[in-house]
């Protein structure tokens, strides 16, 4: 019979987990910013992408300041939020419908990472990780600033245009 999980077991486990997401965010974030047709919205994606890029170095010092071996724990729930996001851009027609499509699967992303890096700070507070505990929050802030402007961006533009691009099709007889 395996030896059950400790909470350290299962916060070495988020970690990892963690870091593997980051990774995989660091290949798609790219990928999303070409695709994105509005300005703004690709300057977000590029701004996330390099705060991304220190998400994962954060994560390395974690392991780093426990004396643990960086290393990834593979996760399918963000290749699958990913792979929504690939096919949302091999299938949307219209830019702006597109951009409104990416600030939804980036969001799923956003929501994703902050319910595991909450879950990650407070098993840091609580088994007495105060250093990483605060890299965490820190992490968890950044993400939910990043969500706040690809909320605002679609509330204050991008579903506006979509919306108005829509009208002007079904005017134009065009579906």
């Amino acid at each position: 019979m395996d030896e059950p999980m400790t909470l350290n077991d299962l916060f070495t486990l988020k970690l990892q987990a963690l870091y593997d997401i980051e990774s995989e965010l660091i290949d798609a974030l790219p990928v999303m910013a070409k695709n994105a047709t509005d300005m703004e919205l690709k300057n977000a994606f590029e701004e996330h992408l390099s705060e991304t890029r220190m998400h994962a170095e954060r994560i390395k010092e974690i392991f780093s300041i426990m004396d643990i071996q960086a290393k990834k724990t593979k996760v399918k729930a963000i290749r699958g939020i990913i792979s929504d996001a690939e096919w949302l851009t091999k299938n949307i027609s219209g830019a702006t419908a597109l951009d409104a499509a990416l600030i939804s699967a980036a969001q799923y992303a956003e929501y994703y990472e902050m319910a595991g890096y909450a879950s990650a700070a407070e098993w840091a507070r609580i088994l007495g990780y105060g250093t990483a505990a605060k890299l965490l929050l820190h992490t968890l802030d950044e993400e939910k600033h990043a969500s706040d402007t690809l909320l605002q961006l679609s509330l204050a533009k991008i579903n506006r245009e979509a919306l108005s691009e829509e009208e002007n099709t079904e005017e134009s007889g065009v579906m």
